[in-house]
């Protein structure tokens, strides 16, 4: 065994890299970004953070509905987040653990094969979804070694995946993917800003920020709406976002709504948008996206699994990715779940310390623990047997 694992979650919107000694992963975007303010100036990754202005920043995304197709840009971050700027990766003496996502295009995978290989050397490398490192974790783990069973929910910046689990093993046939992501709703909250108050379809940056801080998942919708049609003090849910002016305040802010203007800071005013921006999630039939909601597919990816296992899958569900944060998400799968799901199972929720890192640590799990070790093609493996070796064993790797 090499004396160094690397894993990298190369997540659409940020990457988090860590080796498997590490306590916790870095967190990068996987971007490059130009800014208005330095022309000349492109940054990569963690540089983002020197940009001083962040108001109409122009991204460079290596991936299209969550499939790496920019591969200039791709390597450009990995190039920054590997060197000796980030993580200072020995290429040679180093295993690599990536995700890819699940149902890669076969052309994608090959390609980042040969990048990882002949460009950068890596002594080994293993490729799995960041769900998958979830349920192989849970093979070793203490804790949920005897589960069994489970059906990760990944909702993330491109799409959200429920994918069921039998021993670390994907049951294909009740995989479910939603067309709905973070990108989808800052997408909307801009829009519906930008056509009501004020136009900011070039601010992504601060839009999405606005939307970490403000939105919420609604218990019920239509008793919110009732709330959000009213003025003044019974309106309890409208709430003020100061725009950051990059001077003295670099990120907004959530203030109650006031009635005077008693400052020359620019400001927003959320009431139904903080609440029916994430219902895409649940219902998006309402953005005119005729796919089930999250609550819906569940029950569906469960109803293609044997029978035997429903009540195992029910009691063991697990949340990950960054919607997952929004206020009341967690609450609102459950009651959702429970109204559409026999009443004859039980639905459990399992607690995430952190859904944004919770696939890097269960990746750092599964390698601590040897779940990963049949798994990887070092690169004297590629040599000889070419991209043939990777498809074996990376096909049923979910």
């Amino acid at each position: 065994m090499m004396s160094k694992t690397l894993i990298l979650d190369n997540g659409v919107s940020t990457v988090k890299v860590g080796f498997s000694t590490d306590d916790t992963p870095r967190i990068l975007p996987n971007c490059v970004v130009k800014a208005k303010s330095e022309r000349k100036r492109v940054y990569v990754a963690d540089e983002v953070d020197e940009c001083k202005d962040h108001s109409s920043l122009f991204y460079l995304l290596p991936a299209e509905k969550g499939y790496i197709v920019n591969w200039d840009v791709e390597q450009k971050v990995w190039s920054r987040v590997l060197g000796k700027s980030v993580m200072d990766v020995v290429f040679e003496e180093t295993r690599l653990v990536l995700t890819d996502p699940i149902y890669n295009v076969p052309a994608i995978e090959d390609l980042s094969d040969e990048i990882l290989f002949e460009h950068y050397s890596f002594h080994s490398v293993a490729k799995a979804s960041a769900s998958s490192l979830i349920a192989i974790a849970d093979t070793v783990s203490s804790e949920y070694r005897t589960e069994r069973c489970c059906v990760i929910v990944d909702s993330g910046y491109s799409f959200t995946h429920i994918v069921p689990y039998y021993n670390g093993i994907a049951l294909r046939d009740g995989i479910i993917r939603i067309d709905v992501g973070g990108k989808v709703l800052t997408n909307l909250l801009k829009e519906w800003i930008s056509y009501r108050q004020l136009n900011v379809l070039e601010e992504t940056y601060v839009m999405n920020e606005c939307k970490e801080d403000t939105c919420y998942v609604a218990d019920n919708f239509q008793k919110h709406m009732q709330i959000a049609r009213k003025r003044g003090k019974e309106n309890t849910i409208a709430r003020e976002y100061v725009l950051p002016d990059f001077v003295t305040h670099n990120r907004g802010f959530v203030r109650e709504p006031r009635a005077e203007e008693s400052d020359d800071s620019q400001s927003l005013v959320l009431n139904v948008e903080r609440f029916a921006v994430p219902e895409a999630l649940f219902s998006p039939s309402d953005i005119g996206l005729q796919q089930m909601g999250i609550a819906e597919a569940i029950v569906a990816s469960v109803s293609k699994c044997p029978k035997t296992m429903h009540g195992r899958l029910y009691n063991n569900i697990v949340l990950v990715g960054g919607n997952s944060l929004f206020h009341g998400y967690r609450q609102r799968v459950e009651n959702d779940v429970r109204a559409e799901a026999d009443d004859l199972y039980r639905i459990r929720l399992r607690q995430v310390d952190d859904p944004i890192t919770h696939a890097w640590r269960c990746g750092k799990a599964a390698v601590n623990g040897g779940a990963l070790n049949q798994r990887f093609v070092t690169k004297a493996e590629y040599e000889e047997n070419g991209l043939n070796i990777c498809q074996q064993r990376f096909f049923h790797f979910y």
